[in-house]
Protein backbone atom coordinates (compact mmCIF):
# COMPACT_ATOMS: atom_id res chain seq x y z
CA UNK A 1 0.00 0.00 0.00
CA UNK A 2 2.43 2.65 -1.15
CA UNK A 3 -0.21 5.38 -1.18
CA UNK A 4 -0.04 5.39 2.63
CA UNK A 5 3.44 6.89 2.38
CA UNK A 6 1.91 10.12 1.07
CA UNK A 7 1.38 13.08 3.36
CA UNK A 8 -1.58 12.54 5.73
CA UNK A 9 -3.68 15.33 4.25
CA UNK A 10 -3.32 13.75 0.80
CA UNK A 11 -4.74 10.47 2.08
CA UNK A 12 -7.63 12.18 3.83
CA UNK A 13 -8.39 14.31 0.77
CA UNK A 14 -8.24 11.27 -1.51
CA UNK A 15 -10.57 9.38 0.80
CA UNK A 16 -12.99 12.32 0.87
CA UNK A 17 -12.90 12.46 -2.91
CA UNK A 18 -13.55 8.72 -3.09
CA UNK A 19 -10.33 7.97 -4.97
CA UNK A 20 -8.72 5.93 -2.19
CA UNK A 21 -10.25 3.12 -0.18
CA UNK A 22 -9.04 1.37 2.92
CA UNK A 23 -10.50 -1.96 3.97
CA UNK A 24 -11.62 -2.64 7.54
CA UNK A 25 -8.50 -4.76 8.04
CA UNK A 26 -6.20 -2.00 6.77
CA UNK A 27 -7.83 0.91 8.65
CA UNK A 28 -5.95 0.48 11.98
CA UNK A 29 -2.59 0.36 10.16
CA UNK A 30 -3.48 3.39 8.03
CA UNK A 31 -4.60 5.34 11.09
CA UNK A 32 -1.37 4.51 12.92
CA UNK A 33 0.77 5.58 9.97
CA UNK A 34 -1.17 8.83 9.53
CA UNK A 35 -0.87 9.60 13.26
CA UNK A 36 2.89 8.92 13.25
CA UNK A 37 3.46 11.18 10.23
CA UNK A 38 1.33 13.97 11.69
CA UNK A 39 3.33 13.86 14.93
CA UNK A 40 6.59 14.31 13.01
CA UNK A 41 5.82 17.65 11.39
CA UNK A 42 2.20 18.72 11.01
CA UNK A 43 2.88 22.21 9.62
CA UNK A 44 5.67 23.99 7.86
CA UNK A 45 7.43 26.84 9.68
CA UNK A 46 9.37 29.85 8.43
CA UNK A 47 11.47 31.49 11.16
CA UNK A 48 12.43 35.16 11.48
CA UNK A 49 15.01 37.27 13.27
CA UNK A 50 13.84 39.47 16.12
CA UNK A 51 11.88 42.49 14.88
CA UNK A 52 12.25 41.42 11.24
CA UNK A 53 9.81 40.47 8.49
CA UNK A 54 12.58 39.52 6.05
CA UNK A 55 12.79 35.88 4.99
CA UNK A 56 16.31 34.60 5.52
CA UNK A 57 17.90 32.63 2.65
CA UNK A 58 18.03 29.48 4.81
CA UNK A 59 14.21 29.46 4.91
CA UNK A 60 13.83 29.01 1.12
CA UNK A 61 13.69 25.22 1.41
CA UNK A 62 10.61 25.49 3.63
CA UNK A 63 8.88 27.69 1.05
CA UNK A 64 9.79 25.23 -1.70
CA UNK A 65 8.39 22.37 0.40
CA UNK A 66 5.14 24.32 0.84
CA UNK A 67 4.84 24.66 -2.92
CA UNK A 68 5.49 20.93 -3.41
CA UNK A 69 2.87 20.18 -0.75
CA UNK A 70 0.39 22.37 -2.59
CA UNK A 71 1.10 20.82 -5.99
CA UNK A 72 1.08 17.23 -4.75
CA UNK A 73 -1.91 17.46 -2.44
CA UNK A 74 -3.90 20.32 -3.95
CA UNK A 75 -5.35 21.46 -0.62
CA UNK A 76 -8.41 23.65 -0.76
CA UNK A 77 -6.61 26.44 1.09
CA UNK A 78 -3.22 27.10 2.68
CA UNK A 79 -3.27 29.12 5.89
CA UNK A 80 -0.30 31.43 6.41
CA UNK A 81 -0.28 32.56 10.05
CA UNK A 82 2.35 34.89 11.47
CA UNK A 83 3.41 35.19 15.09
CA UNK A 84 5.79 37.29 17.15
CA UNK A 85 7.61 36.89 20.44
CA UNK A 86 6.92 39.12 23.43
CA UNK A 87 9.75 41.58 22.80
CA UNK A 88 8.22 45.02 22.26
CA UNK A 89 4.75 46.50 22.23
CA UNK A 90 1.82 44.09 21.68
CA UNK A 91 0.27 46.21 18.91
CA UNK A 92 3.62 46.44 17.13
CA UNK A 93 4.00 42.67 17.44
CA UNK A 94 0.55 42.14 15.94
CA UNK A 95 1.50 44.31 12.94
CA UNK A 96 4.85 42.50 12.67
CA UNK A 97 3.17 39.10 12.68
CA UNK A 98 0.86 40.16 9.84
CA UNK A 99 3.81 41.59 7.85
CA UNK A 100 5.64 38.28 8.29
CA UNK A 101 2.63 36.31 7.08
CA UNK A 102 2.19 38.68 4.12
CA UNK A 103 5.85 38.31 3.12
CA UNK A 104 5.56 34.51 3.22
CA UNK A 105 2.31 34.65 1.22
CA UNK A 106 4.03 36.82 -1.40
CA UNK A 107 6.92 34.34 -1.60
CA UNK A 108 4.44 31.49 -2.11
CA UNK A 109 2.56 33.34 -4.86
CA UNK A 110 5.89 34.17 -6.52
CA UNK A 111 6.50 30.41 -6.56
CA UNK A 112 3.18 29.74 -8.29
CA UNK A 113 0.54 29.26 -5.60
CA UNK A 114 -2.60 31.22 -6.56
CA UNK A 115 -3.32 34.05 -4.12
CA UNK A 116 -6.98 33.03 -3.90
CA UNK A 117 -5.88 29.73 -2.30
CA UNK A 118 -4.19 31.48 0.65
CA UNK A 119 -5.55 32.80 3.93
CA UNK A 120 -3.18 35.24 5.60
CA UNK A 121 -3.40 36.23 9.25
CA UNK A 122 -1.36 37.76 12.04
CA UNK A 123 -1.63 36.32 15.54
CA UNK A 124 0.68 38.73 17.31
CA UNK A 125 1.49 37.11 20.65
CA UNK A 126 -1.93 35.49 21.11
CA UNK A 127 -0.89 31.89 20.34
CA UNK A 128 2.69 31.50 21.50
CA UNK A 129 4.37 28.14 20.93
CA UNK A 130 6.65 28.76 23.91
CA UNK A 131 5.24 30.66 26.88
CA UNK A 132 7.55 33.49 27.94
CA UNK A 133 7.42 36.62 30.00
CA UNK A 134 7.22 40.09 28.47
CA UNK A 135 10.43 41.18 26.76
CA UNK A 136 11.81 37.63 26.43
CA UNK A 137 13.03 36.77 22.92
CA UNK A 138 12.05 33.31 21.67
CA UNK A 139 12.79 32.06 18.13
CA UNK A 140 9.96 29.49 18.21
CA UNK A 141 7.50 32.37 18.59
CA UNK A 142 8.97 34.41 15.69
CA UNK A 143 7.46 32.20 13.05
CA UNK A 144 4.98 31.90 10.22
CA UNK A 145 3.18 28.58 10.16
CA UNK A 146 1.91 27.24 6.85
CA UNK A 147 -0.95 24.80 7.25
CA UNK A 148 -3.60 23.47 4.90
CA UNK A 149 -7.04 22.00 4.73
Amino acid sequence: MTYLKAAPFMIVMAMMAGTTTVSAQEAPQATTLITEQAADSPWLKVYFSSGSATIAPDQAATLDRAVRTFREGDPFVMIVAGSADKVGDPSTNLELSLRRASVVAAALTNRGIPIDRLQVLGRGTSELKVATGDGVPEEENRVVEISWR
